[in-house]
């Protein structure tokens, strides 16, 4: 696989990262209106670009570094590399940064859930 061709499957990962992120948007929106019957749908429309984005990584992962240590490939395609997986992991990070606090509200609701039978939450 030459850089020509592993820049479109960054792409393409950068797409699904940012629908994923999207979703994990709208989750932690979810939690803080309480609407947590959704959830497990909207976790369920994750599913599929995770996967993809498991086979894309997989199928790229080694010719990116194959490609980053390659002397004859041009700065500029290294740089535009280099750019889609800084943007990639940046959507990673705040997709963490999202489910950990979508993870802190879902605690907080189940807690409340079994706080109510002695005294309501506010």
């Amino acid at each position: 696989m030459n850089p020509n061709q592993v820049t479109p499957f960054l792409e393409r990962e950068k797409e699904l990262l940012q629908q994923v992120l999207d979703l994990a948007e709208y989750q932690v929106e979810l939690l803080e209106s309480g609407r947590t019957e959704d959830l497990e749908m909207l976790l369920s429309l994750r599913a599929e670009p995770l996967s993809e984005l498991a086979a894309i990584e997989e199928a790229v992962e080694a010719q990116v570094s194959r490609i980053q240590n390659d002397p004859t490939v041009p700065t500029a395609t290294l740089n535009e590399l280099q750019s889609l997986n800084l943007a990639i992991l940046s959507l990673a990070d705040r997709i963490v940064e999202l489910d950990e606090k979508a993870e802190y509200l879902a605690e907080e609701y189940e807690h409340c859930m079994v706080a109510e039978t002695h005294h309501p939450c506010s």
